[in-house]
Parts: structure tokens; C-alpha cells; sequence
């Protein structure tokens, strides 16, 4: 399973409108350079955050986007179901009822509590839980530590010069 760079957006964008004691309107270009994503598409992804409520946006010259309501009313799952819709696992938790080894299949259960594993951390944690602020500032730029695989020390392949490859 894996969530949408919609979704992605939605938690990022929410984070940042989170972490900003300024009693203001951010407006699309700062928190899409804050947070090094598109514009256009961050725009979609505010559209639906403010559909579900968790946003308020104004426009004019002094527009933008601030919280719809305090960080800690805003549970992670909330966020999860507005942008992905709902949660299912599977075709048999998607459309309950049309899989006809529901009632005899024995990994049913198991999809049944992984989504609610999902769906319960996901409602355990409110925006609050996981932004940070601090009374020095919040630092605006990301950035995105790739990891490095070892891999076992190989001998470097031998060159095959020109001379060597007519021979070959």
C-alpha cells in the first residue's frame, strides 16, 4: 500500500500552516517553496483540505491559506480519509460482501485488522503531535537525506582498451 503525493502534500502543507505562530495568511508560493512542491498541484491538494475544513483560504492580495481549526483537532486519519477516500486494503474491504470466499477465507480477518491497525495510528496522532515549533523559528527548508546502499567491495571490472576488444 502506498499513499498519494496528494496525500503527501496534504500532511506537508498542514505541517507547515501548523508549525507558524504568525496569526496570518500564507499564500500558495510560500508554502509550496517552503516545502518544495509544485504550485499547481499543491493548489488541488489545498482544495480539498479546505472542502474537509481543516483549511480556511481567502483570496485577494492579502490571501492564502491558515488552519480551519486548532492543529490538535485535526487527527492524522481525518487528513488520510479526505485525501485518499476511504481505506481499504483490498478488493474484498473495498466492496464488502462481492468476494464470495469472504465468509470461509482465512487471510479476511488478517485485512481486516491490518486496516484497522492503519486507520488507528492514524486517528491516535493530531497535527499538533507532529509539528515542531520553537520559540527560535522554525527552519522553512527541507532537506531530503537519500540513503546509500553498501553493497560488498567488488574488483572494478577490467577495461577493455581498443586493441582489446578487435581481439575479442
Amino acid at each position: 500500500m502506498r499513499l498519494t503525493r496528494a496525500t503527501e502534500y496534504a500532511f506537508r502543507a498542514l505541517r507547515f500552516l501548523a508549525s507558524r505562530t504568525e496569526e496570518r495568511w500564507f499564500s500558495i508560493q510560500e508554502i509550496a517553496e517552503a516545502e518544495q512542491m509544485p504550485i499547481q498541484f499543491l493548489a488541488k491538494v489545498m482544495q480539498h483540505l479546505t472542502q474537509a475544513g481543516m483549511v480556511h483560504s481567502a483570496c485577494g492580495k492579502t490571501g492564502g491559506y491558515r488552519l480551519g481549526k486548532p492543529a490538535k483537532d485535526i487527527r492524522l486519519a481525518q487528513v488520510l480519509l479526505a485525501m485518499e477516500g476511504p481505506l481499504a486494503v483490498n478488493n474484498c474491504l473495498a466492496y464488502p460482501g462481492e468476494c464470495g470466499f469472504e465468509k470461509v477465507c482465512r487471510m479476511h480477518p488478517v485485512w481486516e485488522e491490518l486496516q484497522a491497525a492503519i486507520l488507528g495510528v492514524m486517528q491516535k496522532y493530531d497535527l499538533s503531535m507532529v509539528t515542531s515549533t520553537d520559540a527560535a523559528g522554525i527552519q522553512t527548508t527541507r532537506t531530503r537525506k537519500t540513503a546509500v546502499r553498501k553493497s560488498p567491495a567488488r574488483k572494478p571490472a577490467a577495461r577493455k582498451t581498443p586493441a582489446l576488444k578487435k581481439a575479442v
